[in-house]
């Protein structure tokens, strides 16, 4: 009888870490987010489109970064979006911090992966990219980037002035 109570007691404690493990993985939701990429061939070096993800990580912010950093899904791609992003700097995302309507974002440099970037249509389109990503919070009102937390290594790259960071 003793040894029934204690496997029914076990069975018991098991349950209730079952469920207490459940009730914090959906406490973890999944947020519609949109990340931005080109479609097609256009004039217009900063036209970029949504594209909804769904994000799970605590701050959207950093998960619309690390979505945007993927790139595009291959159904996407055979769609005819595009962008600098893809496998090549999916993980680059060093970290994400919001002060005074900025947003701060730091990458591991993924200069060496989209060299042609820096050209400046390619500049353009891949601030568009990154800032309408990173805009769609009302929380970010202006954006700082920076390589391995150097502001002046990203925009030096980019052959464009670092913003003052106020934050």
């Amino acid at each position: 009888m003793t040894r029934t109570l204690a496997v029914v007691a076990i069975a018991l404690a098991g349950g209730v870490a079952l469920t207490a493990a459940t009730s914090s993985a959906s406490a973890a939701k999944a947020h519609a987010v949109s990340i931005y990429a080109p479609r097609g061939v256009s004039s217009n070096c900063s036209r970029v489109l949504p594209l909804k993800r769904f994000v799970t990580t605590p701050t959207l912010l950093k998960g619309a970064m690390q979505a945007l950093l993927a790139g595009p899904t291959t159904v996407e791609r055979a769609r005819g979006y595009g962008g600098w992003f893809s496998a090549k700097t999916a993980g680059h995302l060093r970290g994400v911090r919001i002060a005074n309507g900025v947003a701060f974002i730091d990458f591991r440099n993924f200069a060496h992966d989209i060299p042609n970037a820096s050209a400046s249509c390619g500049s353009e389109l891949l601030l568009a990219q990154l800032d309408r990503t990173a805009k769609q919070f009302s929380s970010v009102k202006r954006t700082v980037y920076s390589f391995n937390g150097s502001r002046h290594d990203f925009y030096e790259w980019l052959q464009r002035e670092a913003p003052e960071a106020l934050g």
